[in-house]
């Protein structure tokens, strides 16, 4: 199984970005929709902090390069790389 790592960290006492005012959540919730819409073998890891707050939301497949400004766009050839669930 793949793993899309993507950060949802907010920093709530800093004038400072983060991930999660970019709307990393809602990119979050929905890569997961998208995963089990399209049967694939792949889950997404809600991280803390990726370090690239200044770049966010951030996301990779794990072991891959970072996505930076991240969005449904950039994701989808990420998401079309995915292999489908095995059968049972």
């Amino acid at each position: 199984m793949k793993t899309i790592v993507i950060c949802t960290n907010f920093r709530p006492f800093t004038t400072q970005p983060s991930c999660a005012q970019r709307g990393s959540k809602a990119l979050a919730d929905w890569l997961e929709q998208e995963i089990e819409t399209r049967g694939l073998d792949a889950r997404v890891d809600r991280s803390v902090c990726l370090g690239h707050c200044v770049m966010g939301p951030n996301a990779r497949l794990l072991g891959e390069a970072f996505c930076h400004f991240a969005d449904k766009e950039k994701l989808l050839p990420l998401l079309e790389s995915l292999p489908e669930k095995p059968a049972d």
